[in-house]
């Protein structure tokens, strides 16, 4: 699938078939995320046209948990104690680069090879895996650049200022 319609399509047919009410807003929060290929934040969610103004944030996040716990949401965690999603369709590996200060995230995208070492690596282990997402933590570029501009703390500046 690769295309915003069809990740829609999938999403509202699992719903159905798992005999989940979709209304307006849960069919709102489907076509935001079938829009979006990197996972977005629960208040960017909530400010959704369709969604804004016909829930609370607390009713998004308990849409966004039931769609989870019915595997067509991924949650995606960040060191930033934030929660991110973005729709969780099957044949689409999501590999995505997190940075751990400002919570950016990229979509990365793996080779085959890479991929298909993951899956021995797995078989190996006699592990099954049905999906393959990666996620990996670090920090980007404008984050570094930050970094680089302001000076480190030391900890004889902090006890000369004790004394």
């Amino acid at each position: 699938m690769t295309t915003s319609e069809q990740h829609l399509v999938w999403a509202i047919s699992v719903c159905r078939a798992a005999q989940m009410r979709l209304t307006l807003v849960r069919r709102a929060i489907l076509q935001f995320l079938s829009s979006r290929r990197v996972p977005v934040m629960l208040e960017m969610i909530s400010q959704a046209d369709g969604v804004q103004g016909h829930c609370d944030v607390t009713t998004v996040y308990r849409t966004l948990r039931l769609f989870k716990d019915a595997d067509i949401v991924r949650l995606v965690g960040t060191s930033r104690k934030e929660s991110h999603f973005c729709l969780n369709v099957p044949g689409e590996n999501n590999h995505f680069l997190i940075c751990r200060e400002c919570g950016r995230t990229v979509l990365l995208r793996l080779a085959t090879a890479t991929v298909s070492k993951i899956a021995a690596a797995a078989a190996a282990r006699e592990f099954s895996p049905v999906k393959q997402d990666c996620e990996v933590h670090g920090v980007c570029n404008d984050c570094q650049q930050t970094r680089q501009c302001e000076p480190l703390p030391s900890k004889l500046a902090v006890a000369r200022r004790g004394t």
